[in-house]
């Protein structure tokens, strides 16, 4: 095997035009919506308001971070959506700085899945930030050998990358999967690698600690998630077609009617890109370098990890999940495609980011609208608790409406205790709204 150096960092129009153009989206997104918002998101920010009563069921990296940046923004809501931009933005700056794949790098985090993923309150953003840093870590490992000053960093950021999110544990087995691969292929001594092996887990079960001293569990209490696994054959038919439709960039596009019209050739596309991976790395099988051999170590192990999590949790089928796995993916043939093509796929992003600028402008309504009328609803409120009350409130599609979920970030921000019951269900709180007034666009 041998190891590459990263293409030239100089700055292309291409490049400026996705990065700015990612940003303008992103600031559309969230000003032209109800906040782009998920029952998670909302669990995120209730841990925010009170760390030590609401004890989720997430690592608390995410939250802190907020938290933080809320000093500064006097919101819990929008910083949310701060820690967010600003991890992409430091993803972009930091492959410049280091002149690591430029290009390539802004190609990546600017399309699917990550665009779609950076407007909603969700730890994943902060995630790719910190992951993104391993993989710079681990290429300097290839080429420089075990570093003492890398162990520090790798040790450091394991630990803040598991505080973001638990599947982090299957990147760190990739990452000792490969270290361990590299220090035989290129005679490091056991003693360094047992050293190196050592430090990085370290990293990682200190956070652990830290969140078993929280809330009791070091990877959080997942009694409730667990399933009886399904039958296998059954069970691989399901997540293959799954995966293959959300492995689809065609989803990237968010205009419902043209997504509609393209839907079906999202498991052709899916195919069509794993199929790809495979025949370059079957090409190059005999003269693969190094890092190349870490991504797909990284893919394959981090992917797994994901499917045996579905087969015995009950989590999220959805390409925010898959996505830890498909930035390997997506990364390893960004970097083995050509410039030209580089620039053709360059070519597509900055249109489906017009595209989908376009699409939240003209369908989309302004998350100001949704301010005012909030403030009215709870205008007589003097206790700070305010009861919403559904209609039935075990009806999933009220309970998670977009309106609905951004009352209560609204709540949240000004610090309201919220309090859930069935309509005909009155608790006797002094300020009580109706789900019907929330999603009322009147």
């Amino acid at each position: 095997m041998m190891t590459f150096s990263p293409a030239n960092s100089k700055i292309t129009p291409f490049d400026y035009t996705i990065f700015f153009g990612t940003i303008i989206y992103f600031i559309l997104k969230v000003m032209y919506s109800s906040g782009e918002l998920t029952p998670d998101g909302i669990t995120y920010l209730q841990q925010v308001q009170d760390f030590w009563h609401y004890k989720a069921n997430f690592p608390l990296g995410y939250p802190l971070a907020i938290k933080l940046l809320s000093f500064f923004t006097g919101s819990f809501f929008v910083a949310s959506k701060l820690v967010n931009i600003l991890a992409y933005i430091g993803i972009v700056l930091f492959s410049y700085r280091k002149n690591f794949f430029l290009s390539q790098t802004i190609l990546v985090f600017s399309f699917y899945p990550f665009l779609n993923l950076y407007p909603i309150s969700l730890s994943e953003p902060l995630y790719y930030f910190f992951n993104y840093l391993i993989i710079y870590y681990v290429y300097n490992y290839t080429r420089e050998g075990f570093i003492t000053k890398h162990t520090i960093y790798l040790s450091t950021l394991f630990f803040l990358l598991i505080s973001v999110r638990f599947s982090g544990i299957f990147v760190l087995i990739s990452v000792l999967v490969y270290l361990a691969y590299l220090s035989f292929k290129k005679f490091h001594s056991v003693r360094s690698f047992i050293i190196l092996s050592t430090s990085l887990s370290a990293g990682a079960l200190a956070y652990l600690l830290i969140n078993y001293m929280y809330c009791g569990f070091a990877l959080g209490q997942r009694d409730h998630l667990h399933i009886s696994p399904a039958p296998l054959v059954d069970f691989i038919s399901k997540i293959s077609v799954s995966i293959l439709k959300d492995f689809s960039f065609l989803n990237v596009i968010i205009h419902k009617g043209i997504l509609h019209r393209i839907s079906v050739l999202n498991i052709f596309v899916g195919i069509a890109l794993v199929s790809f991976c495979a025949y370059i790395f079957i090409k190059k099988r005999k003269n693969i370098d190094y890092f190349n051999f870490y991504l797909i170590i990284s893919l394959i192990i981090v992917l797994s990890g994901i499917l045996y999590s579905y087969y015995t949790t009950k989590i999220d089928d959805t390409i925010r999940i898959k996505s830890n796995a498909y930035l390997y993916l997506i990364l390893f043939i960004a970097l083995n495609i050509s410039k030209k093509n580089i620039v053709y796929a360059q070519t597509f992003a900055a249109l489906i980011l017009s595209i989908n600028s376009f699409s939240v402008i003209k369908y989309y309504g302004e998350i100001t609208n949704y301010e005012v009328k909030f403030s009215k609803l709870i205008q007589g409120c003097k206790d700070r608790k305010v009861d919403i009350l559904y209609k039935k409130i075990q009806n999933s599609n009220e309970k998670n409406h977009s309106a609905v979920l951004r009352f209560k970030a609204f709540l949240i921000d000004k610090e309201y205790i919220i309090v859930e019951s069935n309509g005909g269900q009155q608790n006797g709180s002094a300020c009580q709204v109706l789900t019907s007034e929330i999603i009322n666009q009147k």
